[in-house]
């Protein structure tokens, strides 16, 4: 599962290491990013337990849901220009027909509030990934009704999850 998580380490930073021109602040924003990800563990996926429908789940596929992915995951950061910076990398991700990832935002009472990624590999397995909410009252079973939502659109086989 190592190659799986390397894998899309190495997609989420393509989008600065690969680009022309990548600014500064998305560059600070990539090396927070690989910063958390080395305080992450990995599990296979836990039995779900009943999920809500509390989240209105919408795939990411044009720049206005990257924002709001961008804004969501940048809460998990509490210093104000930490997140900038991570808005900043996080809205330079880019997608084609055949990308490896997708992304998701589920929008609570209207407002986006979660968010969360599937990485798949054909012979790896998928991960899911980068799963967050904002800090409400109900956080964690926005977190718990994502991951769910990200589970059921896994294909069948390994599922690991990063958290």
């Amino acid at each position: 599962m190592e190659q799986l998580i390397e894998l899309k380490n190495k997609w989420m930073a393509s989008h600065i290491t690969d680009a022309e021109y990548p600014t500064p602040l998305s560059e600070k924003g990539l090396s927070l990013y690989q910063s958390y990800l080395q305080q992450l563990s990995h599990q296979p996926l836990p039995t779900l337990s009943a999920q809500t429908n509390n989240l209105s789940l919408y795939p990411v596929d044009c720049h206005p849901l990257t924002i709001r992915y961008a804004l969501v995951l940048a809460s998990k950061w509490e210093n104000e220009s930490e997140k900038e910076a991570l808005i900043e990398y996080l809205t330079q991700i880019m997608f084609e027909p055949s990308s490896p990832a997708q992304l998701f935002v589920g929008f609570f009472k209207g407002k986006p509030a979660a968010c969360g990624m599937i990485y798949s590999d054909s012979v790896q397995g998928d991960l899911i990934t980068d799963v967050h909410a904002l800090p409400l009252p109900n956080q964690q079973a926005l977190i718990d009704e994502m991951t769910a939502h990200l589970a059921e659109r896994c294909q069948a086989g390994d599922i690991l999850v990063e958290s």
